[in-house]
């Protein structure tokens, strides 16, 4: 079974729902496309997302795609391309951006088109491009204005870029670094006192008569 991508695309007029071949409402919607594209050029800073120009076009022109915006994204900006170039205008495809914000695939095949090789940034490329679309639709453009990128790519540069700078090495926690510049000190353990000699017993009393040991009144129980 063909996946969704590959079926072919089919539209129809919302009016009567009367069907239209594709390349016709194809081209229809190219140049609705090219007008909602200029009128954001006259906008400094302005770009358009594939949705917003999908429905766009559709509701302009009375006429609805039967497949997903990716399935036809890009063979509707290549015609807008060729529009530009046949007017002598910047490529108003650069306009055009994803939910991300950037250009994505579908401005290779812009490139394609206008004959001009693929570069290492697609989207630095494509800012561009919108400044000289602002430029040629007559945008108010502020003092000192350039090429920028959309906010969006704009932001995840600067994500990775500070994700990427290096950290010194660790510090030690406060705790733990007055431990170490503090000298460690032992206190000397108290010395256990010298155990006194015990004194040595005294003889024993003894009878002069006949030598048994006297009792503790100094009598002797056998001559007494």
């Amino acid at each position: 079974m063909a996946s969704p991508d590959d079926a072919p695309i089919s539209a129809w007029r919302l009016s009567d729902e009367h069907p239209v071949a594709f390349h016709e409402a194809l081209e229809v919607w190219t140049s609705a496309a090219h007008d909602v594209l200029a009128e954001a050029a006259r906008r400094y800073g302005a770009f358009v997302t594939q949705a917003e120009l999908a429905a766009r076009i559709q509701a302009d022109t009375g006429i609805k795609a039967g497949g997903p915006v990716r399935t036809w994204i890009d063979d509707l900006l290549a015609g807008v391309t060729e529009l530009c170039h046949e007017a002598g205008e910047p490529p108003l495809a650069a306009m055009c951006v994803r939910l991300d914000q950037s250009v994505g695939d579908a401005y290779v095949q812009v490139l394609q088109v206008a004959g001009l090789p693929r570069p290492d940034d697609l989207d630095m490329h494509a800012a561009v491009a919108r400044f000289q679309c602002y430029q040629h639709f007559g945008a108010a453009l502020p003092e000192g204005a350039g090429p920028e990128l959309t906010p969006g790519v704009a932001e995840r540069r600067r994500g990775r870029a500070t994700a990427k700078v290096p950290t010194g090495p660790k510090t030690a926690r406060p705790r733990a670094a007055a431990r170490a510049a503090t000298p460690r000190t032992t206190t000397p353990k108290a010395a256990k006192p010298k155990a006194q000699a015990k004194p040595e017993p005294r003889p024993p009393k003894l009878c002069p008569n006949c030598f048994t040991e006297l009792s503790a009144r100094g009598t002797c129980g056998y001559c007494w």
